[in-house]
């Protein structure tokens, strides 16, 4: 059917254990793939109306990553491609050790 594998405790930091998605991503399969899926399919079909929209879909998915590769896959794509076209913004830090030339004026 898949692959099936876990996302392990130690793979996140602290600070993003307490929130809902985190929750799911730990649940075992026979939850979260029903719930995953259940929010995929939710939300493209109940995308016209105000509270439900395509909002689901990418929540959805990010449930389903950690427990189908297909999921895991298409997020890691989608998440690449919206980087790229800047709908999502990375913050940058520098590395250590290297300093960064003065800014010029201009």
């Amino acid at each position: 059917m898949g692959d099936w594998r876990m996302a392990k405790n130690n793979e996140q930091p602290a600070n993003r254990k307490n929130g809902l998605i985190a929750r799911f991503r730990d649940a075992p399969p026979h939850i979260a793939v029903p719930v995953g899926a259940g929010l995929i399919i939710g939300g493209t079909l109940l995308s016209p109306l105000p509270f439900f929209g395509l909002w689901m879909a990418p929540v959805g998915l990010a449930i389903l990553a950690p427990h189908w590769r297909a999921a895991d896959r298409l997020s890691r794509r989608l998440l690449r491609w919206s980087i790229k076209n800047g709908f999502v913004r990375i913050k940058r830090t520098p590395r250590q050790g290297k300093e960064e030339p003065p800014a010029t004026e201009g």
